[in-house]
């Protein structure tokens, strides 16, 4: 007997309709939280609040690396004290949105992104309730004590944002477009055009893969982002 083509297509596509209905699709916010697991361990399953900040008035790599990670990782991204105008023009250039102002940490857990020093902290961030401290510079004087951190991420990169880039294309995680944008310029901007001493091959793989998908080309990096911090 010759199978009509209509009939093996409607049983085709019951077949896949039953695979399916097995599978249990993983929401953004699932997903978030298994990432956040696999990276901060015992300290994902913290009842209070996470946040993810910098210093005070961060550079743009600062302030656009806590927008990564908590895209990455779930919670807040937070700063104490004004945006630097080269990070409010990166971030209207991208069409992304700020980090929210805070004028207090208090009842959070603290995941500390493009600093790892006391020096220039926020005064409410508290030895205990720090989990997670990223950041490109090595350690200097002044560190704090970090007895709850479960995750120490220090790598002599040019920047704190290629660090967590290159975490979202370990894990598989496509940036959106501004928050891709943004990541770029903080690249780009703090590496100094990807010419400094400190630039490394991963930051400009990182900037490569940005820049596709912000839909930047190569050459107008440098006219995209202003290199001087205002």
């Amino acid at each position: 007997m010759i199978t009509q083509p209509m009939a093996l297509g409607s049983r085709l596509l019951l077949a896949v309709l039953v695979l399916l209905s097995g599978c249990q699709l993983e929401s953004f916010a699932e997903r978030q939280a298994r990432q956040r697991a696999g990276y901060l361990g015992e300290a994902a399953s913290s009842q209070e609040p996470l946040v993810w900040t910098s210093r005070r008035s961060p550079d743009a790599d600062g302030a656009i690396a806590s927008l990564l990670a908590a895209h990455l990782y779930g919670g807040q991204a937070r700063i104490s004290g004004e945006p630097t105008a080269q990070t409010q023009a990166i971030l209207q250039r991208c069409e992304q949105s700020a980090p929210q102002r805070t004028s207090g940490l208090n009842g959070s857990t603290i995941g500390l992104v493009g600093a790892n020093q006391g020096n220039g902290w926020d005064a409410a961030i508290a030895a205990n309730h720090l989990v997670a401290v990223v950041d490109h510079r090595a350690p200097g004087t002044g560190n704090l004590s970090l007895p709850q951190a479960q995750r120490i991420d220090i790598r002599p990169w040019g920047a704190t944002t290629t660090i967590l880039e290159q975490q979202a294309q370990s894990l598989g995680v496509v940036l959106p477009k501004p928050l891709a944008c943004a990541a770029l310029g903080a690249i780009v901007t703090q590496t100094q055009g990807l010419q400094s001493a400190s630039t490394t091959p991963q930051d400009r793989q990182s900037a490569a893969r940005l820049a596709r998908r912000a839909g930047i080309q190569q050459a107008q990096l440098l006219t995209s982002f202003d290199l001087q911090e205002r």
